[in-house]
C-alpha cells in the first residue's frame, strides 16, 4: 500500500475582525459581573473576571499566523513543533467554514482531551480524506456547544 501524504498552510485559527462595539460589550457586561461579585462579597470572583476581560481583550486583538501542516497515514505535523500520532486519534470530521476554507476535526481516544481543530483550505479536502480514511473513520460534524457560542460571540 502506497503511503499518501498532503501538505498545506493555513491561518492557526479563524479569525473573525471585531468591532469598536464588541469590546465595549464585553467590558460592560465584565463590568456588570464584577459589580455583582462586589455586592456578593465574593472578591476573588471579581479578580478572576478582571483577569478573564484582560485575557479576552487580548486575545480579541490576536492575528493568526499562518502554519504549514503536513498530514501521513501516520502523523500529523503542525508547524516546527507540534507532532501526533494519527494512531491517538478515534475519528475525524469536515467542516466547510467558507468557500476557502474547511475545519478538519481530531476526536483524540483519550475523552478527556479537546478535539484538534485546524484549518485547510478547501482543495485539499479530497487529498485530506485520501489520506485518512484507510487509518480513521470519518464522522459527520457536529458542533459542540462551545464551537456555538464561539461563532455567536464571534470570537
Amino acid at each position: 500500500m502506497a503511503s499518501s501524504e498532503t501538505a498545506w498552510q493555513a491561518p492557526e485559527f479563524e479569525y473573525r475582525p471585531k468591532s469598536v462595539s464588541w469590546y465595549w460589550i464585553s467590558i460592560i457586561i465584565s463590568a456588570a459581573i464584577i459589580a455583582f461579585s462586589i455586592w456578593e462579597r465574593n472578591f476573588l470572583f471579581g479578580i478572576f473576571i478582571v483577569i478573564a476581560e484582560i485575557l479576552l481583550i487580548a486575545w480579541g486583538n490576536e492575528i493568526p499566523v499562518n502554519l504549514d501542516f503536513s498530514l501521513t497515514e501516520n502523523d500529523l505535523l503542525i508547524g516546527a513543533e507540534k507532532h501526533h500520532q494519527i494512531k491517538l486519534f478515534e475519528n475525524f470530521s469536515i467542516n466547510d467554514l467558507n468557500d476557502n476554507w474547511i475545519e478538519l476535526f481530531f476526536t483524540f481516544k483519550n475523552k478527556i482531551r479537546a478535539p484538534l481543530k485546524i484549518l485547510a483550505p478547501k482543495e485539499k479536502t479530497d487529498d485530506i480524506r485520501q489520506c485518512l480514511k484507510p487509518v480513521l473513520r470519518e464522522v459527520e460534524f457536529e458542533p459542540s456547544l462551545l464551537d456555538s457560542l464561539e461563532k455567536i460571540i464571534g470570537f
